[in-house]
């Protein structure tokens, strides 16, 4: 914050933020463009301001789609909305568009009831266990308790 907002002096009934605009690599770049160099602002806001108009205040223009999503800062990308990169490190397979994700050739595990519960299959949660654990240390003090008092 310091590096990026030292020539932008605080002001009364206003907010300074720091912002980092990184349009990303030029793997990841649609087709025929080149993303612009990662820059930094220093934006100084009303004090209920949000991150998208501190960004608003100084990225002009921005491009959002029909919810209202950003699809395009400072006219970077052309066009597109919120389309998938490749997720493998900006590699592509020589066809200029990002690689599809490798297939894994390990067979899947399946518990044999057709549905994915996302449980994993690996039976009864931690926190059921630790459950079941202070219940039955509350009743061994409770049996320990009551046979003292005799």
């Amino acid at each position: 914050f310091g590096a990026i907002c030292a020539d932008t002096p605080a002001k009364d009934g206003s907010k300074r933020v720091a912002l980092v605009i990184d349009p990303g690599t030029a793997a990841d770049a649609p087709d025929g463009e080149e993303p612009p160099a990662l820059r930094t602002a220093c934006a100084r806001i009303a004090p209920d301001a949000s991150s998208a108009e501190a960004l608003a205040s100084v990225a002009k223009p921005l491009r959002y789609d029909s919810s209202a999503m950003i699809c395009a800062i400072s006219g970077y990308p052309k066009s597109g909305c919120g389309e998938q990169v490749s997720g493998d490190g900006g590699k592509k397979d020589g066809s200029g568009k990002p690689s599809a994700p490798a297939a894994s050739s390990a067979p899947a595990a399946d518990d044999g009831d057709g549905g994915d519960d996302g449980d994993g299959g690996g039976g009864p949660s931690a926190g059921l266990l630790v459950g079941i654990g202070a219940v039955l240390l509350l009743g061994v003090a409770a049996v320990f308790q009551a046979r003292r008092r005799r």
